[in-house]
This record gives C-alpha cells, structure tokens and sequence, in this order.
C-alpha cells in the first residue's frame, strides 16, 4: 500500500518521502518538516521494541505542537478509532485512491507542478530517489544531503551550513569541496531519474538552492 500511494501521489505532483515503520519516521520527521503526513493507523511493522501508533501519535502532538501539518489518518473498516491528538481526515480502508487525494487537496492544495509531471520520492528507508518509472539508489549522505535541500526548498544555503547540518561537521575546511563532490554526484542521479538536474541550482559565491 505503501509504494502504492507514493506512486499515486508523485503522479499528480507531489513530492514525498516514505517511511517503513513509526520509528523510521519519527526518526525523518524529527529533522524535516513536510506539509502533510499520511499514516497507516494498524500494521506498520516494528520489531518488539518499537513504536506503536499510539506513542508515535503523541510523538506528533509534541513535535507539532504549533504549525502542525495537514493529517490523513489511513484507517481498517470496523476498527476501532483512536483518539487523535492532532485532526485530521479518517479514511477508511480499502478505499479508493482518489480520497486520498481528496483529502489531501482540500487540506493543503493542489501541487506546484502540473498533473502530468511526476512529483520526486525520496524513500529513506531504501535511499531510492523515484520518479514515475525510474529509480536511482542514493548513499546515506546523498539521501540525507537531498532531503535536507528539499526541506528548504527555495532558500541559498552555503556549504559551510551543508556541512555542519548534514555532514555534522564542525569545521568548515574544506567545505567547498566535499560539497560540491556530493552535489555533483546527487545532481548526475537526478538527471537518470527526472532527465534533468535543474533542482539543483549553484548560486555563484553563495551556495546552492533546490527549486522543484
């Protein structure tokens, strides 16, 4: 169900990233913030110790407590309903593709890019970079480097912040160059992927923007 959505979604236009379980994606949401989340009230696979829905739905309640982001809670017909600490739209399954997308309208609009061009998906618990058919396999820090310059679509970051938010570097020697190594690299994956790498804009003597 869950690559199914993201396919459905990415085809009208969204950009999304997908996590397999409540820990994978408390683990993602604690850094980027997103204007949606969709999530599977039963089912998600966890080892023994991992998070149920109950304390990933405080989990949410907590990190969000101002600006929280539109909510699609993906709910088992006949199941019992949980108390949500943020509200948001129930939707019952099975259900038809299309409510998801109902719902996700009404709450946070149509997307940026026309209906025809597929949106990206970052898939975090994979590293794969998708777009409509195609698909790249990204490294850690590739993944993490693109995820992070999605979640500040639009804005000029140098590679001295680059390097201290993604690489956890706290020293900026030699910033410039291991930058533009990675970047150079994401950039040839997007091109295999999307046929183009203008996302990735170099803002001369600045650093780079992501501009979907």
């Amino acid at each position: 169900m869950r690559s199914t959505v993201s396919e459905y979604l990415r085809g009208r236009g969204y950009d999304t990233a997908s996590a397999g379980n409540y820990d994978a994606a408390i683990e993602h949401l604690a850094s980027y913030r997103h204007d949606a989340i969709v999530t599977d009230v039963q089912g998600l696979p966890g080892g023994e110790e991992g998070v149920n829905f109950a304390q990933f739905n405080q989990w949410v309640a907590n990190a969000y407590r101002s600006a929280a982001p539109a909510m699609v809670y993906l709910l088992r017909k006949g199941a019992r309903r949980p108390h949500f600490r943020i509200d948001g739209a129930v939707i019952k399954k099975p259900f038809p593709i299309e409510a998801l997308g109902e719902a996700l309208r009404e709450r946070v609009g149509h997307p940026k890019r026309g209906k025809t061009e597929p949106g990206i998906d970052l898939d975090l618990s994979s590293n794969t970079l998708r777009a409509g058919v195609r698909e790249a396999h990204l490294t850690n820090i590739e993944a993490t480097l693109l995820a992070y310059l999605m979640e500040h679509e639009g804005e000029i970051l140098h590679p001295r912040d680059l390097l201290v938010d993604v690489w956890q570097y706290h020293d900026p020697a030699g910033a410039s160059t291991l930058v533009r190594a990675h970047v150079s690299n994401l950039r040839r994956k997007l091109r295999h992927v999307l046929g183009s790498d203008d996302q990735i804009q170099t803002i001369r003597g600045k650093g780079y923007r992501f501009s979907a």
